[in-house]
């Protein structure tokens, strides 16, 4: 109890923060040693990625992005050990445990889907992503300085892992259906409504919470414009499997939706921002300022009543010496 009453930067490290720490290196070893590097002796998933390839897969630079997300999550797991960091709300409440299990999730899928059970990996993909949603929540739903400091080390890591994961969920359902051996009508319609429901998300975190998550619609963008590049020459499977009429059909969507559509989304929504009722931050700054106006009055004197607060008529009861 007396440890809550100090700090921030006095506070001892907790269990939370060994745990991140743990996590981060379980889920590095794993990711890499398995799905990479092939220490099992599996495909790597690269390979896998071709021989289950979709409509809706991404150009294979796009996979790139692992490397922003681990390097921005070594960055959180470092300075998340730091006195200054340590015992942040955003952290301790709005990190939490959500990371361990975010973690054992990526696991669980990178074995997986080296074994090739691909029901089973689809499964942990979607746990996966509700886990990185639900630390996402409860990031959003914590306690915020609103610092870039706070943004960059404690929050990127986890939205633009949410975003890329995002699209990895609707990507892998794909490869269910690719996967079942599914007849090129229905990979069609899948992929479809996959695409219409990664924009649906575009629109979502823009514009339906207070205050948008600017990242995940960049990162949904990101794979839109792989998916482009991709079927601009698409792998034998693809071509086998659909007339060229519906690849560049997909193909020019997929443009449409990740160079035009969702950046234009953006700007009209940085736009907005010159509006206050459409300014979150302005109306939380706003809203700051207010309380402590309000709090700063209720302990100043009373000036008009001629009464001293702290003094409460002391004088009167005769009570000075």
């Amino acid at each position: 109890m007396l440890s809550s009453c100090r700090p921030a930067e006095t506070q001892p490290l907790s269990r939370k923060n060994f745990a991140n720490v743990l996590a981060y290196i379980l889920n590095v070893i794993f990711t890499y040693g398995v799905g990479q590097a092939g220490f099992l002796g599996t495909p790597d998933n690269g390979e896998l990625s071709d021989k289950y390839q979709t409509i809706v897969t991404p150009k294979s630079d796009a996979f790139r992005i692992w490397i922003v997300i681990f390097m921005f999550q070594l960055l959180f797991t470092i300075v998340q050990l730091l006195p200054k960091f340590r015992a942040t709300p955003m952290v301790q409440q709005g990190v939490s445990y959500w990371y361990c299990l975010v973690s054992a999730m990526q696991i669980g899928w990178t074995f997986s889907f080296a074994y090739e059970i691909i029901p089973l990996s689809l499964a942990f993909m979607l746990a996966l992503y509700v886990s990185l949603m639900a630390l996402l929540y409860s990031q959003y739903h914590t306690e915020s300085d609103k610092s870039l400091g706070e943004f960059w080390l404690l929050r990127f890591p986890f939205a633009i892992h949410g975003g890329w994961i995002t699209a990895a969920s609707a990507l892998n359902v794909n490869v269910q259906v690719v996967a079942s051996k599914a007849p090129a009508d229905i990979q069609l319609a899948v992929a479809i409504v996959s695409l219409a429901v990664l924009h649906a998300i575009s629109v979502w975190v823009l514009y339906q919470i207070q205050r948008p998550n600017w990242t995940i619609a960049c990162v949904l963008a990101w794979a839109f414009g792989y998916i482009y590049h991709e079927l601009a020459s698409p792998n034998d499977l693809i071509n086998e499997t659909f007339s060229l009429e519906t690849i560049n059909g997909v193909r020019y969507a997929a443009f449409a939706v990740g160079v035009i559509i969702i950046p234009l989304q953006i700007i009209l929504r940085l736009a907005l921002l010159a509006k206050p009722k459409f300014n979150p931050y302005r109306a939380s700054a706003d809203s700051d300022g207010a309380t402590h106006e309000s709090e700063t009055k209720a302990l100043s004197p009373d000036v008009e009543a001629g009464v001293v607060v702290t003094g409460a008529n002391r004088e009167e009861d005769g009570e000075v010496n």
